[in-house]
């Protein structure tokens, strides 16, 4: 009986050596984590306070990847998007946008990366230097992100009515508006000038449904609108 209690003994007492070992190892471990991670935090800090973005950029990436879910990972995400805003990287911008909204939906700075979303999705309709240099015009292209903003920033208005950012962004929906209408009058002029004039009919119908304002443009789609209803011997409007 003293064997067993003996033997039980030592296997407890192994046991315990063995569990505080294993914690002092990782207690060790994980203040060198610690020390580690806070050290190349406030580097990158420094990096941007200096305003040397690009090291700032290449030193907030490292500590993405190499402490992932960390305590500094929310403020790291910020700083990401930021700086990824400032080097034109507006679909990294995005990605990273999308990532945050999941983690941290009730964060402090929820009204200020859905700002920054809506910027970058203005960013991504607008011309670079090259499309400059080519004369491209937006019109002609596809308003797809700017819909997007449009959707954003009305959801904005209402889920913060109060922010700094509602003066601004009022007056970038008045440009977003205006640039999906032009993009929908030059795709009713070309169905019209193609003689498609069922698919023209149809887009009529729609832009003048949307259409708040009555200016020369509504006129011009009116006509448009008669002009092809007549083709198809149908009463005019």
């Amino acid at each position: 009986m003293n064997k067993k209690i003996f033997l039980i003994s030592m296997i407890i007492f192994i046991l315990l050596i063995t569990v505080n070992c294993k914690y002092n190892t990782y207690t060790h471990e994980q203040k060198y984590f610690d020390t580690s991670l806070k050290y190349d935090y406030l580097n990158a800090i420094r990096y941007f306070s200096e305003k040397k973005y690009d090291q700032a950029l290449l030193e907030f990436n490292n500590l993405y990847i190499n402490y992932p879910r960390n305590i500094y990972t929310e403020k790291i995400l910020v700083f990401l998007i930021y700086l990824n805003y400032l080097g034109h990287n507006f679909l990294v911008v995005l990605e990273l946008i999308d990532e945050f909204i999941q983690l941290y939906d009730y964060s402090p700075f929820m009204s200020y990366i859905l700002y920054v979303k809506i910027i970058t999705e203005i960013s991504l309709d607008t011309n670079n230097q090259i499309q400059n240099l080519f004369k491209i015009n937006r019109n002609d292209c596809n308003p797809f992100y700017t819909q997007l903003a449009i959707n954003d920033t009305e959801m904005f208005f209402k889920k913060y009515p109060d922010s700094i950012y509602i003066h601004f962004l009022k007056k970038r929906l008045t440009y977003m508006k205006k640039r999906i209408k032009n993009f929908d009058l030059n795709i009713i002029k070309f169905l019209y000038q193609k003689k498609k004039y069922i698919s023209t009919i149809n887009r009529c119908l729609i832009y003048l449904n949307n259409d708040l304002h009555n200016d020369i443009n509504t006129c011009l789609i009116k006509k448009i609108l008669n002009d092809s209803l007549n083709k198809l011997n149908i009463n005019s409007i």
